[in-house]
């Protein structure tokens, strides 16, 4: 099992790809001719693919939480993570959601020291 790195933090925990097999990797558009046939065009997606990493049901410790939230913060270009041993070229995917989120595993004033449900939204380069 390899850990996974994203930029300079190497995280304690494997993440899981969340979202490997639910990808959209060919865009397409369809019209219709006056004639009601439909003209379709499909072209393959080289890059910004959106990749999702998370904890599932396992944890995460706080400090680890933090300095990925500091990282997203602060890094706006194209960064390298290492997932399973394969190094992917990447940035956070500020498009739509929090790029990182996760649950406290309970409540506690100040924040518990774990976090569950963690998910880290990067595009592919």
């Amino acid at each position: 099992m390899f850990n996974t790195t994203i930029d300079t933090i190497v995280l304690t925990e494997p993440l899981h790809w969340l979202n490997r097999n639910n990808t959209q990797r060919v865009a397409a558009n369809m019209k219709r001719a006056l004639n009601g046939a439909p003209h379709i065009q499909q072209t393959i997606i080289p890059a910004g693919i959106a990749l999702e990493l998370g904890s599932k049901n396992g944890w995460m410790p706080r400090s680890e939480f933090e300095q990925l939230q500091a990282h997203a913060a602060t890094t706006l270009t194209e960064f390298t993570i290492n997932h399973d041993g394969n190094d992917i070229n990447v940035m956070w995917d500020s498009t739509k959601n929090s790029v990182i989120t996760g649950d406290d595993v309970d409540d506690q004033l100040g924040g518990y020291p774990l976090l569950t449900n963690v998910v880290l939204r990067f595009l592919t380069l």
